[in-house]
């Protein structure tokens, strides 16, 4: 792309166009983070041992697809539109056709043929979902190098996700599961093709509403070599924190919003409260999202971005060793626990836009793409682990696909309370020490605490 003077000035129409980016994939991610397992293991009859062997490898192949989109994007010439919009252009319609067919309920299907159908889905849903993430994430740092600007589309890429994710939480469980709370497996396909529908709208507007304004390298004189970045990449201590606790916040503290299902399913036997404790979880986001522009003028994106998960490991470690029966109770202290990576989530983004600045100025090469899928990659692998260990989690709880939420053996209740609460105080307290100890970047990403 070349340099051109006629470009539009960074403004609110730039923030909401990024943030329209997210809000469309979380269309598809947050539905199938949430529900695939119930869906394929519930209504579909999966085994959760077999689930989580299936997850664990779609992500592995999730993963390895990050760094080579990455690299063809490193090396491909801006189009009319830019660098990273033509990706988004042509994958955006694929990723709408596989979000839809990865909930055909087939529950009478050959056991073999519902592994396959997994596997093979998410597989390709995953091969079109990177094609889109990887150039989107990519984007932020050529329509701005501003540290504040970075920081605004930051906090609207978490706007959108978090307004993605609102019918996730809140509708769709009112929608899924009958009035045995128990879930409809024929539902399914119905609620993501309409939100499917809805993401490729936001895409189509994305495009239109971002200009590109850095001029992106394209890798011809130096030649690919992603070796090379990788290599540099586990060179940068501040990248590997932010990684690390990227890695523990999916992995560990999000699977609540998985095993949430199951808590309150076989738990609190109130699947109708799955709402209201999503609405809670969540709100501490909205907080962080309002609160993260005047508190960035009193302290640095590391310490809201680190000190915070202190709360998170106090509140959850409490919902873990303390049996409540009174589910409102356990709610809140969740959403308090949530309250501790809400600064992280919304400024997660400009910490990585940092860490490609900081690469650059180390190495003398820029490579946001290959970066950004390098980190995504680790993300797409805890994405894997927290669903298996979750999925593993449950079997181990004594959990029996084949019997109704009433109907589970005794003592199964309790080990899902006390795995529900676990995981998130484990992760809560490695995303402290990794931020704590390896990220040391102030907010000019040239210099080092």
């Amino acid at each position: 792309m070349e340099e051109n003077k006629k470009l539009k000035p960074f403004g609110m129409k730039d923030k909401i166009g990024y943030g329209l980016g997210d809000f469309g994939c979380n269309m598809s991610f947050a539905f199938i983070n949430n529900y695939l397992m119930l869906f394929y293991v519930t209504c579909m009859g999966i085994k959760p041992k077999h689930f989580a062997v299936i997850i664990l490898l779609a992500k592995i192949f999730d993963a390895i697809n990050d760094p080579i989109i990455g690299g063809l994007c490193d090396s491909a010439k801006p189009g009319k539109e830019g660098k990273f919009k033509t990706w988004i252009k042509w994958a955006s319609l694929p990723l709408l056709a596989s979000s839809i067919i990865m909930f055909i309920y087939a529950p009478s299907a050959p056991y073999g043929v519902k592994i396959a159908m997994c596997l093979g889905l998410y597989c390709i849903w995953s091969i079109s979902y990177t094609s889109v993430n990887v150039p989107y994430g990519s984007m932020q740092s050529v329509i701005t190098n501003v540290p504040e600007e970075r920081n605004s589309l930051s906090t609207f890429r978490s706007v959108g996700a978090m307004f993605a994710q609102i019918p996730v939480m809140i509708i769709l469980p009112l929608l899924v599961y009958d009035k045995d709370d128990n879930p409809r497996g024929n539902i399914f396909f119905i609620i993501v093709a309409a939100m499917g529908v809805i993401g490729f709208i936001s895409f189509i507007l994305l495009r239109k509403m971002t200009t590109e304004r850095i001029e992106p390298t394209v890798q011809e004189k130096q030649g690919f070599n992603y070796f090379k970045t990788l290599a540099s990449f586990f060179k940068n201590r501040h990248m590997l924190g932010v990684t690390i606790s990227s890695v523990s916040y999916l992995a560990l503290m999000m699977t609540v919003t998985s095993s949430m299902q199951y808590i309150f399913m076989c738990y609190f036997k109130n699947t109708k409260l799955i709402s209201i404790a999503t609405i809670i979880a969540g709100l501490p986001t909205v907080l962080g999202i309002i609160a993260v522009k005047p508190l960035s003028k009193k302290f640095t994106k590391k310490q809201l971005c680190t000190y915070p998960f202190l709360i998170s490991a106090i509140c959850s470690g409490i919902a873990t060793f303390v049996r409540f029966e009174n589910p409102y109770i356990w709610i809140v202290l969740v959403g308090i626990a949530m309250f501790g990576s809400a600064f992280y989530l919304v400024l997660t983004w400009a910490l990585v836009a940092d860490c490609i600045d900081y690469q650059e100025m180390k190495t003398g090469r820029r490579e946001e793409s290959s970066i950004y899928a390098t980190y995504s990659l680790f993300r797409k692998i805890a994405q894997g682990l927290g669903a298996a260990i979750i999925s593993l989690a449950l079997g181990f709880t004594g959990y029996t696909s084949d019997l109704g939420a009433l109907e589970q053996a005794p003592g199964v209740a309790n080990k899902i309370y006390f795995m529900t609460g676990f995981l998130p105080f484990i992760g809560s307290i490695i995303c402290l020490l990794s931020m704590h100890f390896l990220y040391k970047l102030g907010d000019d990403p040239t210099k080092e605490q």
